[in-house]
C-alpha cells in the first residue's frame, strides 16, 4: 500500500495538525510508504473550520496535487481527515472526494472531529444526508479515537470502524511530576484555544467561586478580538487570581505544565475528540479536571476529576477537593506511559493500515 495523505500540518499548530504531522513523518519507518498533499487551509487558530473565498481556490490547488502525485507516486489509498458539524466544511470535503476519491483504490477517513453524524441527523437536509453518503460513504477504513466516538464514522457506513488513540512524543522523558501548593495558592492551568466552549470562563469563574487559595494562568490563542478583551477585562477586575500567559510553545509551556498543580478543561466545545494537552497534562503528572465530554472519559485515569459540562458548583467543588486530596504522584504518568506515546500511536495506527 502507498498512502497519500492529504491534510494540514503545522503552521497553524493544533491537535489535528500535529497528529498528521506524526503521521506523515513517522509513518515510514514503520514501513509504510506516505506521500504529502498539504491540504493548507487554516492561516491561524481563528481561521479553523471557518468559510473564506480564498479557501476554494486553495482546495482545489490541493486536488490537483493530489492527483498528480497520485500517478506520480503510484499511490493506491488516500488519507482524508473530514470535517465535523459544520456546513462550510462538510461542502470542502464534497469538493474534495468528488475530485480525488475516483483516481484512488483506497479511502482512510481518520475522524479526528466529532459531531458530524449528529449534525448529518438532526440538521442536514436530505440533499445534504444524500451527497455525504454518496461522496464521504463506504470508506473502506475509517479510525476513531475512540470507541465512544464511532457514531460518526458509522453513519456513513464504512466498512471497517478501528479505534486509534493519539499520541505524543514523552515531554519529560526522566519524569516529571507538579509541585504541591502548600501553603501557597493552587496553580490551576488552562491550555489551548481560549474560547467560551473550550472552558476558559467556565474556569475562571470556578477559580473565583474557590477563593483566595486559587489562581488561573491561561494560555493559548484567542478565537476573536472579543473574546481576548472579554478575558482582557475580567483579568484586569482580578489581576491576583487571573493571569494570561499568551502563547506558549516549547520550554515555556513546558514550564507551565511543570509548575501548575492541575490542568482544568471544562469544554463542551462541539467537534472535541481527544485533546492533546490532556496527554500533555498526563505526561507530566498533572492531574486534571475536566468534562465528561468527546473521548475525555476514556482518555484520563480515573484519578481525574470529571464533572458535567456547564455543571460550575461542580467544577468549583472539584478545585477545592484536589487541593483538599491530591492523586498520588505517578498516576497521570503512568496512564500516559501505558496508552499515549507516539510509538504506541504510531505501531497501532500501521497496524491498522496493514489491514487494507
Amino acid at each position: 500500500m502507498k498512502l497519500l495523505v492529504l491534510a494540514q500540518t503545522p503552521p497553524p499548530l493544533h491537535g489535528q495538525s500535529l497528529m498528521v504531522q506524526t503521521l506523515v513523518e513517522g509513518l515510514p519507518a514503520h514501513g509504510l510508504t506516505v506521500h504529502h498533499v498539504n491540504l493548507n487551509l487554516s492561516r491561524d487558530a481563528a481561521d479553523i473550520g471557518r468559510w473564506r473565498p480564498g479557501k476554494i481556490f486553495a482546495v482545489l490547488g490541493a486536488c490537483a496535487r493530489t492527483v498528480s502525485a497520485r500517478f506520480r507516486h503510484d499511490c493506491d489509498t488516500l488519507y482524508y481527515v473530514p470535517a465535523p458539524g459544520k456546513r462550510g466544511a462538510l461542502y470542502r470535503d464534497w469538493m474534495v472526494m468528488l475530485l480525488c476519491r475516483p483516481f484512488f483504490k483506497g479511502l482512510v477517513l481518520h475522524w479526528h472531529a466529532a459531531g458530524l453524524g449528529a449534525w448529518l441527523a438532526t440538521q442536514a437536509t436530505a440533499p445534504e444526508r444524500w451527497l455525504a453518503q454518496l461522496l464521504l460513504g463506504r470508506a473502506d477504513l475509517s479510525i476513531v479515537l475512540s470507541d465512544t466516538l464511532r457514531a460518526d464514522a458509522a453513519a456513513l457506513a464504512p466498512k471497517r470502524i478501528i479505534a486509534v488513540a493519539n499520541g505524543i512524543t514523552d515531554p519529560c522523558a526522566h519524569g516529571s511530576e507538579p509541585r504541591s501548593p502548600g501553603d501557597g495558592p493552587l496553580q490551576v492551568l488552562f491550555l489551548g484555544l481560549c474560547s467560551e466552549q473550550k472552558g476558559l470562563f467556565a474556569a475562571a469563574e470556578a477559580v473565583l467561586a474557590a477563593g483566595a487559595g486559587f489562581t488561573l494562568v491561561a494560555a493559548g490563542a484567542f478565537p476573536d478580538s472579543a473574546t481576548e478583551a472579554r478575558f482582557g477585562t475580567l483579568c484586569a477586575q482580578h489581576p491576583a487570581a487571573l493571569l494570561y500567559a499568551g502563547m506558549v510553545h516549547g520550554e515555556e509551556k513546558s514550564r507551565l505544565l511543570r509548575t501548575s498543580h492541575c490542568l482544568c478543561l471544562p469544554t463542551r466545545y462541539p467537534a472535541e475528540g481527544q485533546p492533546l494537552v490532556l496527554l500533555e497534562a498526563m505526561a507530566h503528572d498533572l492531574p486534571i479536571i475536566a468534562t465528561r465530554w468527546g473521548a475525555i472519559p476514556d482518555t484520563v485515569p480515573p484519578e481525574a476529576i470529571l464533572v458535567e459540562p456547564g455543571d460550575s458548583a461542580a467544577l468549583t467543588a472539584a478545585l477545592i477537593q484536589l487541593r483538599k486530596t491530591p492523586p498520588p504522584t505517578g498516576a497521570f504518568r503512568r496512564q500516559f506511559l501505558a496508552r499515549f506515546t507516539t510509538d504506541q500511536h504510531l505501531t497501532a495506527f500501521a497496524t491498522t493500515l496493514r489491514t487494507l
